[in-house]
Parts: structure tokens; C-alpha cells; sequence
């Protein structure tokens, strides 16, 4: 897996993400890891999937994708779970690239039933293709930045939170109340850093942005 990783900081990949609701995250702190829907389905916690159905058959991996949120699939989540307003998105280390068993997907992985799912560098590399259905790469588009904005990539779970590098909210609000939550539970030192990016949840914004080269702003919530 090393050649992927090698192709994808060539490009200027810098971290995978995932998001998630943000009732979940005390889970994740307290358990260490993220878990598949496989195993979610088989535990007896309160874990809430973001995904139960997995079209993609794959119901054993954890869909990240590369340096923002598939934004697309997070607002059609959100929409779907309205009892649920609060989400985030979590960024990993680009070094999970390296798991054994990653796969990847040039568009959504649910579309077609997963049948464009690939494995190794040409997988990975699949990502960056100069046409990917009705997408297309232009002069402007940015070497990190796939093809299609839901490409995906699969990673077998579960995945270890020493692999989180932060966790994205969107709006100061949101991080002061996620603060105060993981507070009440957790030592300091167990909460991963917080990050406010309302971009990441727009995803006509954050499309448009990042189909340019541009990368939100995204800013460090300090508390006390």
C-alpha cells in the first residue's frame, strides 16, 4: 500500500474523514475505535450508524473519503435522521491508506451495488480519472481534490481513534456544546481537537470551493 500513499501526498492529500452524528462520538472516545456496521449491528450499544442499509455491500469497511466530507451524502444523512440535527466530521491520518484491505471507489460506492469498487493503486488511482460518469477534471481542478465528489474509500473496520486527527463542527456553537458534552464524561486530554468549518456541510459551497483549488477556512475552537 505504500505506492498509494506515495501517488496520494504527491497529489497534496493530507487526511481521510468520516462523518458522523455527533451523539456518537462519546462512543467513539470511550471504545477507541470506530465501528463497522457489521459489528454495530452485533453489539448491544447505542452506537447509531450513519449508513444501516450499505448498498455497497460492504457492511464490514467504514466509508472515509479523501481530505473533505462527501457533503452530498452528509446533507442526504442529515435529511434522512431529523431527530439527529447535529453532526460532524471527523479527520484520520492519511497513513490509514495503508490498511490491508482498503478499497476504492471512483463515485459513490452504493451506485450500481458497489460494481465500481477496485482495490490497490489502480483503485486508488481510479479516484483521479479524467471522466468519472458525468464528471469531468478541468484546468483547474486540484490534484488532491477526485473526480467525482463522492468517491469513496473503504477501510475495514473497525478503525482505531489513534488514527483521528480532529473533529470538524459547524459553528462554534456546535463545538462549545460538543465541548461541554465530551467534558462531562471524558479528561481533556481524551478529546480529539475541535475545528469550526461551516463550508463542510454546504455542499454546493464546499463543491464549488474545492472543485477550484480553494480550501475552506477552517478554525481552531479553543476553550477553556
Amino acid at each position: 500500500m505504500n505506492k498509494i500513499i506515495d501517488e496520494a501526498r504527491r497529489r497534496g492529500v493530507t487526511r481521510l474523514c468520516h462523518f458522523t452524528k455527533a451523539a456518537n462520538l462519546a462512543h467513539i472516545i470511550a471504545t477507541r475505535e470506530l465501528r463497522d456496521t457489521a459489528l454495530l449491528e452485533a453489539s448491544d450499544d447505542s452506537f447509531r450508524p450513519s449508513d444501516m442499509n450499505r448498498r455497497d455491500g460492504h457492511r464490514g469497511h467504514i466509508c472515509l473519503s479523501l481530505e473533505y466530507p462527501n457533503s452530498w451524502y452528509l446533507q442526504e444523512a442529515r435529511n434522512r435522521d431529523l431527530s439527529f440535527p447535529d453532526w460532524v466530521v471527523i479527520t484520520l491520518d492519511i497513513s490509514i491508506l495503508e490498511t490491508p484491505g482498503a478499497r476504492f471507489c471512483p463515485h459513490n460506492a452504493a451506485r450500481l451495488l458497489g460494481a465500481g469498487i477496485r482495490d490497490g493503486a489502480t483503485g486508488f488511482n481510479s479516484l483521479f480519472s479524467d471522466r468519472v460518469g458525468d464528471r469531468y477534471r478541468n484546468s483547474v481542478h486540484p490534484p488532491w481534490w477526485p473526480t467525482d465528489d463522492q468517491a469513496e474509500i473503504l477501510i475495514p473496520g473497525p478503525i482505531s481513534s489513534s488514527f483521528i486527527r480532529s473533529v470538524i463542527t459547524q459553528s462554534d456553537e456546535q463545538a462549545e456544546l460538543e465541548t461541554f458534552r465530551l467534558k462531562l464524561q471524558f479528561p481533556t486530554e481524551d478529546i480529539p481537537p475541535l475545528d469550526v468549518a461551516p463550508v463542510l456541510f454546504q455542499p454546493r459551497e464546499l463543491s464549488w470551493q474545492v472543485r477550484r483549488g480553494n480550501r475552506p477556512i477552517e478554525m481552531k475552537y479553543t476553550h477553556e
